[in-house]
């Protein structure tokens, strides 16, 4: 058996929970109602521990997905979760300036710890009107072109395999250099 440990990371309210959920058949989550009047205008409740589950690629591959709390009070979660991963997955609300700045801030966080673990953007909430284009959101963080981003809807489950998959090939395809 083998298995990937892979991070799901980003800002609050960016799709953590979501994407885990919708890869998963079976998922946990350690979600708790919001007590932030301005956090409960986007949702009603947050993960305070972590998010979990399994993906069962077949022939003996398996996929550990470990998804992070959102708010920074809960950032000494992140490396704890982020101790022998494979790689990450960054989560950007691509259609909320302010989940963009806190993104580019926890990339620069994770770059700096874990600076040769593979990793991609997912350019999440595409499917709503203002969101940026990863092109777009690759010019907003001030990435170059070695950075993958990809577009996503997190509630949609081929969107979801298509940000895993590509962060699989990534982990493969640096393994085998």
């Amino acid at each position: 058996m083998k298995s990937f440990k892979i991070l799901v990371t980003g800002p609050f309210n960016s799709g953590k929970t979501t994407l885990v959920k919708t890869l998963c058949e079976l998922s946990m989550t350690t979600e708790r109602p919001l007590t932030r009047e301005e956090e409960r205008r986007k949702k009603s409740s947050t993960t305070v521990g972590m998010d979990f589950g399994v993906v069962d690629l077949g022939d003996g591959y398996y996929v550990r997905l470990f998804g992070t709390p959102g708010q920074r009070r809960f950032s000494f979660i992140w490396h704890i979760l982020a101790k022998s991963m494979n790689g990450y997955i960054l989560m950007v609300d691509s259609s909320d300036e302010s989940s963009i700045l806190e993104a580019q801030e926890i990339l620069n966080e994770f770059r700096t710890f874990y600076p040769k673990t593979p990793f991609i953007i997912a350019a999440n909430k595409q499917d709503i009107e203002g969101a940026l284009p990863p092109e777009d959101l690759k010019f907003a963080m001030s990435l170059g072109d070695e950075v993958t981003i990809v577009p996503s809807i997190a509630k949609d489950h081929e969107s979801a395999w298509v940000v895993l998959r590509t962060l699989l090939e990534a982990i493969i395809e640096k393994a085998q250099i």
